[in-house]
């Protein structure tokens, strides 16, 4: 059984993009910053998973942080009490983990579980590394289509990425423009 990449690459973009909107359209006070596909191995396993999506938004990270540092029950944060903090991207605010949208699932149970076993038999057929070489490539074309589409109004600064821990740099560099490397991580701007 193969894998029909380029189905594959439409419906992980239209249940992102769905879902993202959603959440953005139920939240019309927040600025959200970043959308990300988050959960995917580049490390052998048994088998290949699919992203989930995340969503963060500078109300949400505010509330979160203050919740942590104060151990308090939630408190509403305005659109103008909140000022983006820049950090590093192993930072929470980079962690899609620990947003307040995290862990998304793209697809029911059953789709999830035939697209992975698609491309867990590709892997046993074709090598490991070229298959999740390829599938990264179809992630981080989603990636790159689901930006123009959510990064309006008052979204305009957000930002759509693979994360990835182990290759951080490297596709950060891939899926930000160098405009917004040098505002969000300028360590990896060059």
């Amino acid at each position: 059984m193969g894998v029909d990449w380029t189905a594959l690459e439409e419906a992980i973009r239209r249940s992102a993009l769905r879902q993202a909107r959603e959440v953005i359209d139920h939240h019309p006070g927040h600025v959200f910053y970043a959308v990300a596909l988050d959960g995917v191995s580049t490390e052998p396993a048994e088998k290949i998973e699919l992203p989930v999506l995340a969503l963060n938004s500078e109300q949400a990270l505010a509330r979160d942080l203050a919740l942590a540092e104060t151990d308090q029950a939630p408190v509403d944060v305005s659109e103008d009490d909140v000022e983006p903090a820049e950090e590093s991207f192993y930072s929470r605010r980079w962690n899609p983990p620990d947003w307040h949208w995290c862990s998304m699932e793209l697809f029911d149970e059953s789709a999830t579980e035939l697209w992975s076993q698609a491309l867990t038999n590709v892997a046993l057929h074709h090598g490991w590394e070229p298959t999740i070489r390829r599938y990264y490539e179809m992630l981080l074309s989603v990636t790159a289509s689901l930006g123009p589409e959510l990064a309006t109004g008052r979204n305009s600064e957000l930002v759509c990425y693979l994360s990835d821990e182990d290759h951080a740099d490297k596709i950060l560099r891939r899926c930000l423009s160098d405009e917004q490397l040098r505002r969000h991580f300028p360590e990896l701007a060059s």
